[in-house]
């Protein structure tokens, strides 16, 4: 059940603040959910807002882990229970930090290819 929005403004590439916290987040479970994760300010902004308003945890999830300087260390600053990321960027070793779990999409891809080869339902994939 979504229960709170968090708004925010991008004022140029890399920079974006934010703005506004819409809801009730005290004492509740936090999922941040991005398309990606560069140099990480948006998402831990966002994470930093929602803890000074009572979040209990912090989660971020994003699909692509580009991890440009500094990224792991706002990700790892401590404000995130864990950091889900997947694999479509490798992540380097460097990159790698305690609360990151990177999620493998090569089994989704593979079985997206063969349906399409073999003019299947890639809708059935869907769950």
């Amino acid at each position: 059940m979504l229960s709170a929005i968090v708004d925010k403004r991008r004022s140029s590439h890399n920079v974006s603040e934010v703005m506004n916290l819409i809801g009730d987040v005290r004492g509740k479970v936090a999922v941040l959910v991005d398309d990606m994760i560069d140099t990480a300010g948006t998402i831990t902004n966002a994470a930093q807002m929602l803890r000074s308003h009572g979040a209990r945890e912090v989660y971020a999830c994003a699909s692509h882990a580009v991890f440009s300087p500094p990224a792991v260390q706002r990700l790892s600053s401590g404000v995130f229970e864990e950091v889900i990321v997947t694999n479509t960027i490798p992540v380097a070793m460097e990159n790698v930090f305690p609360e990151l779990t990177v999620l493998s999409v090569a089994n989704l891809l593979g079985e997206t290819i063969w349906r399409v080869y073999n003019a299947s339902s890639v809708q059935a994939l869907r769950g």
